[in-house]
């Protein structure tokens, strides 16, 4: 499938057929490096790569589908045991950017990568992991201790990984075989993915497997989430993440730019703005690109278009790797939509908060009515209806309650209560596990 989209694109932009010859093999290379030999020139290759690769992404997001994807045996059973250990995975991969997350997105593997590293500007593997570790340092990941260990089925990521000094778990799932990967002398060697799980945890620190509670909490406008969540994180001494906050960050921003309200214009906003939630004395702050936003994303004009902002397949996806690094060492309380069906599906405890229409539309109107003092409970009545309808009918991540999720109607609740109900639920199921929680 991948050469034929190769071909295709080729036929498209250069034109005539693909010279597969000029090619010994696209194991172990980036796409650049690919395009690169395919030309014979390395400058013409960087001059061609970013109509080439529009045009490579374009048409595989249409010929690659899931039924097209032949998983490696025990990908995604070692890809749960890792995020299960707290193991941080990031993907380092040799196709362009777009194409490579939109085959692991296919394969349902994408959800399990917080970030990910290409060769669509890359001319050899090996000007990846600099860019993986220099990520990783920015993050504080090595001031927790924590090492790094590169799995890959190529000669190509053994010596990859020997140059920058790190362990490399080799697994025969390409087209080297174990005994051909054994020469290269990787940490360990593997047939498949599944042994590779089952071998895990004597190369994950011990401390990472100890990685704190995650706690997911979903739930439409108004049914109480966000005081809920806040208020919870502080009795546990969890860290608190208002997801909604980033997306209304976003909305903010193409409204002052004057971004076009469309998937591409706001994942490529996305990149070049900076989206913060700082921690301060008086709680929880969200700053775009260094002001302090967090009353202005509030405001009448954010909520009326976040929702569509939100609804976007390409800023989900990038918002979800956002919000994975940020709960991925655990300790978190995060709450939004899709929470605990898109971001932790793992998460250790999920619940799912509602309340009856008018109540949460009470609730809405008080906090709103600071700001527009004009507005009337009908208003938001059908302001919050419409909100459920496109919140719940989107087709990329739409808000539902995960099947595991306890469901807490918030009706005749109060935020005390509330706090108390999730955090009963909590003591429950983890205390054993985590002793130290209050």
């Amino acid at each position: 499938m991948t050469r034929r989209v190769w071909s295709e694109t080729w036929s498209a932009v250069v034109g005539g057929e693909l010279p597969w010859h000029r090619l010994d093999s696209a194991a172990g290379k980036t796409d650049l490096q690919i395009l690169a030999q395919l030309i014979g020139d390395v400058h013409a290759a960087h001059a061609l790569a970013p109509v080439f690769f529009d045009e490579l992404a374009c048409r595989a997001e249409h010929a690659i589908t899931a039924e097209a994807i032949e998983l490696c045996p025990g990908a995604l059973e070692f890809l749960a045991t890792a995020q299960r250990f707290g193991a941080v995975l990031a993907v380092l991969s040799g196709n362009e950017e777009r194409t490579g997350w939109h085959k692991l997105r296919v394969a349902g593997m994408d959800r399990y990568f917080i970030t990910g590293f290409f060769g669509g500007d890359a001319l050899e593997r090996t000007e990846l992991p600099p860019r993986a570790l220099q990520w990783a340092a920015s993050q504080h990941y090595f001031s927790h201790g924590a090492s790094v260990i590169v799995v890959g089925d190529t000669p190509n990521d053994i010596a990859c990984a020997r140059r920058y000094g790190l362990s490399c778990l080799a697994v025969a799932s390409g087209p080297y075989p174990l005994e051909e990967l054994t020469v290269h002398q990787p940490m360990a060697c593997f047939r498949h993915l599944g042994q590779a799980a089952l071998s895990l945890h004597t190369f994950v620190p011990t401390h990472l497997m100890a990685r704190q509670p995650i706690i997911a909490i979903d739930g439409p406008a108004g049914s109480g989430k966000t005081t809920t969540a806040r208020l919870l994180a502080e009795r546990l001494g969890f860290t608190y993440v208002d997801t909604g906050a980033m997306y209304r960050a976003l909305t903010l921003a193409a409204l002052e730019h004057g971004i076009p309200m469309t998937d591409e214009a706001l994942a490529a906003l996305l990149e070049r703005i900076s989206i913060e939630l700082r921690h301060t004395p008086q709680g929880q702050r969200t700053y775009l690109d260094g002001h302090d936003v967090t009353e202005r994303i509030r405001m009448p004009d954010v909520t009326a278009h976040v929702s569509q902002v939100s609804s976007f397949p390409s800023v989900r996806a990038a918002m979800v790797r956002i919000q994975q690094q940020l709960g991925a060492r655990g300790g978190v309380v995060m709450d939004g939509r899709d929470i605990g069906t898109a971001v932790f599906p793992d998460a250790d405890v999920k619940v799912y908060m509602t309340a009856d229409l008018a109540t949460r539309a009470e609730r809405r109107l008080e906090e709103l009515r600071a700001t527009d003092p004009a507005l009337t409970l009908d208003d938001v009545i059908r302001q919050l209806d419409e909100r459920d309808q496109l919140d719940s009918s989107r087709e990329h991540n739409p808000l539902r309650r995960a099947d595991d999720a306890i469901v807490i109607d918030t009706t005749n609740l109060s935020i005390e209560e509330q706090v108390e109900r999730i955090a009963r639920v909590v003591r429950e199921r983890i205390v054993e596990s985590s002793p130290s929680l209050p």
